[in-house]
């Protein structure tokens, strides 16, 4: 497939993938340095290093109890990362960091043949930049893998498609394989449905030889029956819970317990809006005008259209799920970065073409009303998550700042577009985007103590004894509790809620079962032994509990104990 735009012999000695991969790195690697593991992320550092301790390799344990939520391939990861470099938090986060590099530089290598070199190469750029990408790659999801191998799916289709041959099918289905074992269907369905919608608006049956391939399907049916066959006997059960429950039921809006975060559709494409920033605003001018380029004998072409598809059954397939989340839309981001990449050079290409002043106003604009609009946003994010309540007392003096800097840095685009320098206005939208990343990860770090319980879990480390007892007050997702028992490399005990929250999905052995009721809270902390219970500001406390002293006072919680 021929490149529909050919950049200079100067733009392509630096817009390349080489170049990509070196600012992700960049980006990367002094961050992930300074970020202890988050309650939302915790999990995925703590199971694996339980499966390493157990010798397993199967049968994924949370503070002891067995976790089927997940299928294994993020844990084998993790496991692998530990053992060639110890358990540690930064060695829990070395797997996260190649799966980034890898979508980057997949997202330009799919890119470069869809809309040219130069536009992969800013599309990389936007994709680096933008708030979601950036924020939610500092942590441990499984949403990432699930990204990566449909990016690995897509381009093997698009080779595919130039010069048909096993190597790509394999590589398409090995991805759907590696999509399937990071989160269930959806592994299968989404560069499944992508690639059947482009073969049916391309008309080109060809492509047919390629999702149908019968060696490609036996090779995916007889890795995921191996792993099944496995799975299903070292855990008895767990294929009917991931089939009914965690696929089909979650998708339904009937999974047991229901999912406690969910969000609404209007929230879902309210945190699309912000993932996408600094580069949203550009995005409806974007769309308006690569729908028509990408018809056939257009600037793109036809291909181009599976940059459309693409987002189209991603953001269709979560508007017709009652489960959704909000970063569920990040699949979406690298073609929508692409799309963006490609407005984006085409303003530099266009003289008279206004798209990047009008947005860095509007951008100025909302710098300035920053501090304005941040409680609206804490409401938002309270509505999932309570540990962000009182987030703008913490974040005020950041936003400060950002409310001259993000103004200032967008006039200075706009008077450079007022001058005719297309070049220098996009290099200050980029310095902009930069600045915005910046201000984001200092305001996760200042977050942080609220969302990570390091400090809790390190001051129990040093301080209890072996028989003490650590408990967590009641909190909607037994998964929250990973963040204390990682830092404090003990077991701990959670307390259920007055909605009945949280609780286990599948049965759990009652050996194994650490999720206690209040009337037991009371015994064990009337009893002899010394109790620790990690209390959240937000959490109402029991009446015998009023008078507690706190062994440790944190931001957003405290550390109570019974017997000082």
């Amino acid at each position: 497939m021929e490149s529909p735009l050919s950049p200079s012999a100067a733009d392509s000695r630096l817009m390349n993938g080489a170049t990509l991969v070196l600012i992700c790195l960049g980006v990367y690697l002094p961050l992930l340095w300074q970020m202890p593991l988050w309650r939302s992320e915790a999990m995925y550092a703590l199971i694996p290093r339980e499966m390493l301790a157990a010798g397993s390799w199967l049968t994924p344990t949370l503070n002891g109890a067995p976790y089927l939520d997940k299928p294994h391939l993020l844990y084998w990861l993790q496991l692998l990362s530990y053992k060639l470099l110890g358990v540690s938090v930064w060695s829990a986060r070395v797997p996260t960091l190649a799966i980034t590099v890898g979508e980057v530089w997949l997202t330009y290598l799919i890119g470069r043949r869809l809309v040219g070199q130069k536009a992969a190469w800013l599309g990389g750029i936007i994709l680096l930049t933008c708030i979601g990408f950036f924020v939610l790659h500092l942590l441990i999801l499984t949403d990432h893998l699930v990204t990566l191998s449909l990016l690995a799916a897509l381009y093997g289709l698009l080779r595919w498609e130039d010069e048909p041959g096993c190597r790509w099918t394999a590589l398409f289905f090995l991805a759907m394989v590696a999509g399937f074992l990071s989160k269930g269907f959806i592994g299968l369905v989404f560069p499944g449905l992508i690639g059947l919608l482009y073969a049916w608006q391309a008309r080109d049956r060809r492509l047919l030889g390629l999702l149908f391939s019968p060696k490609g399907i036996i090779l995916a049916a007889v890795l995921l029956a191996a792993w099944a066959v496995a799975a299903e006997a070292a855990n008895p059960g767990f294929l009917k819970f991931q089939v009914v429950n965690e696929q089909i039921m979650r998708f339904l809006g009937r999974r047991e317990p229901a999912d406690v975060n969910s969000f609404t559709l209007a929230g879902f494409y309210v945190f699309l809006f912000i993932w996408l920033m600094p580069w949203t605003f550009i995005l409806p001018s974007a769309l308006y005008r690569f729908w028509p380029a990408s018809r056939p004998g257009r600037e793109v072409g036809a291909a181009g259209r599976l940059l459309l598809i693409w987002v189209a059954v991603i953001l269709g397939f979560f508007t017709l799920s009652s489960s959704r989340i909000e970063y569920y839309s990040l699949p979406a981001l690298p073609a929508l970065a692409l799309i963006l990449g490609w407005r984006v050079q085409r303003y530099l290409d266009t003289p008279g073409d206004r798209i990047i002043p009008w947005t860095l106003l509007v951008l100025g604009l909302l710098g300035i009303s920053l501090l304005v609009l941040l409680p609206y946003l804490e409401q938002v994010c309270v509505n999932n998550r309570r540990e962000f309540l009182g987030m703008v007392s913490l974040i005020s003096p950041l936003a400060r700042q950002a409310s001259w800097v993000i103004p200032a840095v967008a006039l200075a685009g706009v008077l450079a577009a007022r001058l005719r320098r297309p070049r220098l206005a996009v290099a200050a939208y980029g310095v902009l985007a930069a600045a915005i990343a910046w201000f984001t990860f200092q305001t996760m770090a200042v977050l942080t103590p609220v969302m990570s319980d390091q400090a809790a879990g390190e001051y129990i480390r040093r301080v209890a004894s072996p028989q003490d007892l650590l408990i967590m007050g009641p909190i909607e997702e037994f998964e929250y509790g990973a963040s204390l028992e990682y830092y404090a490399r003990r077991h701990i005990l959670m307390v259920k809620g007055p909605g009945g929250l949280p609780q286990f999905p599948y049965p759990v052995p009652p050996a194994s079962d650490y999720i206690i009721t209040p009337e037991r809270l009371k015994e064990l902390w009337q009893g002899p032994r010394k109790v620790f219970l990690l209390l959240d500001h937000a959490t109402l406390p029991e009446p015998f509990l009023q008078d507690a002293t706190a062994a440790l006072t944190l931001p957003g919680k405290r550390l109570l104990v019974n017997h000082p």
